[in-house]
């Protein structure tokens, strides 16, 4: 049964889990989120737009849409060059000089992406776990004939609703780690054509080196 100080007893656990999501979310990277869809149909999230693919959706903090993905246009086109192509090919090669540095940059972003990941499934097993119990009690009064309290089915209610949360931002963080390999790895496949390297020997003709941003 829930006693009014119970439900105050909750705010603690419900403010430093808002806490923990906010400090999350102030990362620059939890600033706005980016969506698109690939040549598949599968929706993937990050908080770096795609190098190579459409101009994708630009959500805010809470997951509302901030800027709807225009469809794609003609990439400017002069005597014959992609001008677009080019000028992320500069980019690339402007960024890295070694392929190893693009395994290093790689590196980083996934342990920043894993660091919000764990963050999440610490929050998601205390959510997890607050659900549990408050369906117990629950479940209890409905095995004693009576009904739940007010204030229960109010807090189980939340605690639903947070956990879904919870879980739509791991599936997010989880798509992100995708979108990073695949990044990196068009990164990798683009540099080695430009450096005209093969793909089978590219990778050890990359002295090690802690790399660029």
């Amino acid at each position: 049964m829930v006693r009014p100080e119970r439900a105050s007893s909750r705010c603690p656990g419900r403010t430093a889990a808002a806490l923990v999501l906010g400090l999350l979310f102030a990362l620059p990277g939890w600033a706005q989120t980016y969506r698109w869809v690939d040549e598949r149909g599968r929706v993937y999230y990050s908080d770096k737009p795609p190098l190579h693919a459409a101009e994708p959706d630009v959500l805010d903090r809470q997951g509302r849409l901030l800027r709807k993905a225009r469809p794609a246009t003609p990439t400017a086109n002069v005597g014959g060059r992609d001008l677009a192509r080019e000028r992320q090919d500069r980019a690339l090669l402007s960024t890295y000089v070694h392929e190893a540095e693009i395994d290093l940059a790689r590196e980083r972003a996934l342990a920043q992406e894993r660091a919000k990941q764990e963050s999440l499934e610490a929050l998601l097993e205390q959510a997890r776990a607050r659900k549990a119990r408050l369906e117990g009690e629950a479940a209890a009064h409905r095995q004693a004939g009576r009904t739940p309290p007010a204030g229960l089915s109010q807090a189980l209610a939340e605690s639903e609703r947070e956990f879904a949360r919870l879980a739509q931002l791991h599936a997010r963080s989880e798509n992100a780690m995708r979108e990073i390999e695949m990044r990196y790895e068009g990164y990798k496949r683009r540099f080695r054509e430009l450096k005209g390297l093969p793909a089978e020997a590219a990778r050890t003709t990359a002295p090690a080196t802690n790399g660029t941003p």
